[in-house]
């Protein structure tokens, strides 16, 4: 007994022994990976390399899959109920230069059923292309690749064999999380070529919310000793639970189907398949990079090829005669359920219009309210491309319950440019506005239910103003705009202008403004309809300068003002970000206070905290009251920590921000605005506080405390408690 135990201790310590060895020769081989990653990186190693490549999307399963608020019925959905599947496929040139970057040229794009590409699919990350990159990507979310220069602490390395790919010896190493609650990590195994210690063959795989297996297999190329990826993989399919992913603007559950049949034992078929072939591979050569600041291209002859063009891509064992046949059955079908009248609906939807027929209706213009028209009640919008590419009509028309006047504005384009999206636009408008409210031109649409700020603003001016303006994309990544305007402007207070000895209670400014936002690091698409961002980058810089010109159409006044404003944000793949933001303004000549700036305070001028519960702003002084503090020289900042939701329950996952903000102003020729009164802001303002958000349909609660040289006497009036709302469409 003694030796049968001792012979079993002897090859369990052989066995760790040898498991230790494993061990210890894989973190020494993944060192060498780790060390040698960027002379088997391709886009390190080379100075320019192009390949062409086909890639498929297949969606199949349940159509009650398809799920989320406002998602129900979507066209998308009627689709899969009538035919099972959805397909979309593509061809395309993917370059890279080491001056201007990677770029994908589309140069084949079908989608049967639909009459062109809903091209927001190709702005979906759906899986990395480049295993050497610290994160990968799978349907937009960043995970942590074992080839991430700390995967050493995140990852077990096991050697399991060595094996031959394209002639040439390779070791198989399996990693497995160390952590195994890492929601970033994964399983998979590695497969490392002995001489150049580059990637051969990789798999990464995936369990919890969605099983997800992802293929990389590569093809070496003796003239760079590179290895390319040849062709990729992805499959996902359904683990223990239901997951949401957003294709198309449709909401799906990822899961399985049984295949149809009389055998009850058929394999389960996975709900999403990616396939991609890589081929014709080109190094070190000139390469016709094409138009350059661009992701995605989507060229103009992509979306009429035939079908012969696609016949010789798909292969023989691409699709079953069947499967095929329940793809190209989609046209008529799609045709049928007007799926893509929904998907219309749907991406104007998300930023704030709902199309009828050739007009999109403006959803922000339907209901406000704020302390001098009591309810706005109002309809507006713009004509759409159904009506003409060329030209387009807007404008709006609303009504103050409380003031009982019409308020409204008429618009006329003209699309000089279609590549540049560049428009010439005529205006007239008469409207009220706040006191000191500056605005950038080329500020992106934001759409939301309602404007927190406006509900509390005490203060306006009338005016009434015609203009005209270009706008204009100079390149992907910088919009600009030009404008020039009359404005008559009426006081709705006692308010007085008296810059020379002569008062002015109303007066006419003519101004000519010129403004841009650069977006140095967002990446673009571009498609037959235009330039489009796709993935924000920061930072985002916006400046803008505005000449009042006097005499010009009997402007009183003459004046410079300038504005510059910094972005930027630092999202991690622990779902946590931090937000930076600081924007200045200067002016100096003959401004009214109607034109100066404020900082966005956003405290109703009442005194107990109860009577100042409203809603927060998104980039307002809660505690700051309404005139309080009036500038020619302005400058703000603000820093936002976001924390990553926390997961109470499925329906119920509140955020936590972390807010502080500071402005600093300076005001020349005080006496020149009358019958009002204000302070500067020379000594700095001080507000800290934070927001508990999502709590309830969108809505949370914030608190909000001002300190520093303007800091209050009573505690409860440095004290902001309200609401905060954001809507996620």
């Amino acid at each position: 007994m003694k030796l049968v135990f001792g012979i079993f201790i002897l090859l369990l310590s052989i066995g760790m022994f040898a498991q230790q060895q494993s061990t210890r020769e894989a973190e020494m081989l993944m060192t060498k990976v780790l060390i040698s990653s960027k002379k088997n990186d391709p886009t390190h190693k080379l100075n320019s390399y192009k390949y062409d490549a086909y890639e498929n999307l297949k969606v199949s399963g349940d159509p009650e899959a398809l799920t989320g608020p406002g998602y129900k019925k979507t066209e998308l959905r009627k689709t899969l109920k009538k035919t099972g599947v959805f397909f979309a496929e593509k061809t395309s040139q993917h370059i890279y230069d080491d001056i201007e970057g990677y770029k994908e040229v589309i140069t084949g794009a079908n989608m049967p059923g639909f009459e062109k590409p809903v091209y927001p699919i190709y702005n979906i990350d759906f899986q990395s292309e480049n295993i050497y990159d610290n994160t990968y990507i799978i349907f937009d979310q960043e995970f942590i690749s074992p080839l991430n220069e700390k995967a050493p602490s995140l990852y077990d390395f096991k050697i399991e064999k060595d094996t031959i790919i394209n002639d040439r010896p390779v070791s198989k190493i399996i990693f497995t999380p160390r952590y195994k609650k890492e929601a970033q990590l994964f399983y998979g195994s590695l497969y490392i070529d002995h001489q150049t210690n580059g990637v051969a063959k990789a798999v990464f795989k995936k369990t919890g919310d969605l099983n997800i297996i992802a293929y990389h297999d590569f093809i070496y190329d003796p003239t760079t000793s590179l290895w390319f990826n040849s062709s990729r993989k992805l499959y996902v399919r359904k683990e223990k639970t239901r997951k949401e992913l957003e294709i198309l603007g449709a909401r799906l559950e990822v899961g399985i189907e049984k295949k149809v049949g009389d055998d009850q034992n058929a394999s389960e078929e996975l709900y999403l398949i990616i396939e991609a072939l890589n081929s014709n591979f080109k190094t070190n050569k000139e390469i016709n990079y094409g138009r350059k600041g661009l992701k995605i291209e989507v060229q103009d002859s992509a979306i009429t090829q035939q079908e012969q063009y696609w016949d010789k891509y798909r292969g023989d064992d691409a699709f079953s005669t069947t499967e095929l046949a329940r793809f190209m059955d989609l046209d008529s079908i799609v045709a049928a359920s007007k799926i893509t009248r929904k998907l219309e609906t749907l991406d104007k939807f998300k930023v704030g219009y709902f199309p009828v027929s050739f007009f999109d209706v403006d959803l922000k213009y339907l209901v406000k309210f704020n302390d001098y028209e009591a309810f706005r009640i109002g309809i507006g919008g713009q004509t759409n491309e159904k009506l003409s590419e060329k030209f387009r009509i807007n404008g709006y028309l609303a009504y103050g319950t409380n003031d009982a006047v019409f308020k409204h504005k008429i618009g006329i384009g003209y699309r000089i440019n279609k590549e540049k999206n560049t428009w010439l636009n005529i205006y007239k408008q008469d409207d009220i506005n706040e006191f000191a409210a500056e605005s950038f031109l080329t500020d992106a649409r934001v759409y939301s239910l309602f404007e927190p700020r406006l509900i509390n603003i005490p203060t306006f001016y009338l005016y009434k103003q015609y203009g005209m303006s270009l706008q204009q994309r100079l390149f992907p990544s910088v919009i600009s705009e030009v404008s020039l305007s009359r404005k008559r402007i009426t006081q709705t207070t006692n308010y007085q202008f008296n810059p020379t000895g002569d008062p002015f209670s109303d007066y006419v400014l003519s101004e000519i403004s010129l403004g841009a936002r650069w977006s140095p690091v967002s990446e673009f698409m571009r498609t037959p309809q235009g330039y489009q961002e796709i993935t924000r980058g920061y930072p985002i810089l916006s400046g803008q300068i505005t000449q009042g010109i006097k005499g010009l159409a009997e402007s009183n006044f003459n004046y410079l003002k300038v504005s510059g404003k910094a972005e930027y944000t630092i999202n991690r793949p622990n779902k946590t970000s931090t937000d930076f933001m600081i924007e200045g303004h200067y002016s100096a000549g003959e401004v009214p206070l109607t034109h100066l700036y404020h900082a966005y305070p956003n405290a109703p001028n009442k005194d107990e905290i109860l009577q100042r519960f409203s809603v927060a702003g998104r980039r307002s002084f809660e505690t700051m009251y309404f005139n309080e503090f009036f500038s020619d020289k302005l400058l703000i900042g603000q820093v936002k920590h976001r924390f990553a939701p926390f997961k109470i329950f499925s329906f119920l996952q509140p955020e936590l921000v972390l807010i502080s903000k500071a402005a600093w102003g300076d005001l020349d020729n005080e006496q020149r605005h009358e019958n009002i009164s204000f302070n500067t802001l020379e000594k700095g303002y001080l507000e800290s506080g934070f927001e508990l958000n999502k709590l309830i349909f969108g809505f949370g609660l914030s608190a909000s405390y001002r300190y520093g040289a303007y800091h209050l006497p009573d505690f409860a009036d440095n004290l902001a408690l309200k609401f905060t709302f954001y809507l996620e469409l």
